[in-house]
């Protein structure tokens, strides 16, 4: 049986895993709880460091769910699931999501064609977490494992690049690190990861959306 975690008021504390990976790779946010499930999309892209390019959908479950959320766009002709109820991720806010999933782990799928697929469980929040959470802009309390590129071909793609990245007689070696316009023989450490540089993008982005509504 799934232990549910109480929520915060005015805060929720998610762990983010990304599936299926070569080596560990997750970040623990710690997010306003009035927010969209856009909004939720758009702290997930900063803290992993995804770069917003394709499509999105969160769901309960990953086969046959009972709730979807999505953004709707004009003319897209994946749309929603045929087993459950589909929601505009503009319009639903992650309070009224976390109702139909009993508060246990949900799902975020990124790009459907490489299929990256973050498994999402809701943490305890502790005092030093609410320390951290000031103003209510969204921060990373902990990380690891780089981001796989976009577009790097799902797991088993990102897989093999992290094997030929740094070993200069594989085959691939040269292709990979033009791609990614490294020069040299710098070698990337992927399990390394920089939490400060996180947060100042969670604050930019937290900002940027003040700064919006004030506008308006």
């Amino acid at each position: 049986m799934t232990k549910i975690i109480p929520l915060h008021p005015a805060s929720i504390k998610l762990q983010i895993n990304l599936e299926n990976m070569p080596f560990p790779i997750y970040r623990k946010v710690v997010i306003p709880a009035d927010i969209t499930m856009s909004e939720l999309h758009l702290i997930i892209q900063v803290a992993m460091g995804w770069e917003d390019c394709h499509l999105f959908q969160f769901s309960d479950k990953k086969e046959r769910p009972k709730i979807t959320a999505q953004r709707e766009m004009e003319g897209d002709d994946f749309w929603g699931s045929p087993h459950g109820d589909t929601y505009d991720a503009d319009e639903l806010f992650l309070i009224e999501f976390l109702k139909h999933t009993d508060g246990k782990t949900f799902w975020y799928w990124y790009d459907f064609g490489d299929d990256w697929w973050h498994k999402i469980s809701i943490q305890k929040v502790t005092q030093k977490d609410l320390d951290e959470f000031v103003g209510e802009t969204p921060v990373c309390t902990e990380a690891a494992g780089l981001c796989p590129p976009e577009d790097s071909g799902g797991p088993w793609g990102f897989a093999n690049l992290v094997e030929a990245i740094n070993e200069p007689k594989h085959p691939e070696y040269k292709t990979y690190r033009e791609w990614l316009g490294i020069k040299g023989k710098k070698k990337i450490d992927f399990e390394k990861v920089d939490i400060d540089a996180i947060n100042d993008n969670l604050d930019l982005l937290w900002n940027a959306w003040i700064d919006e509504e004030g506008d308006e």
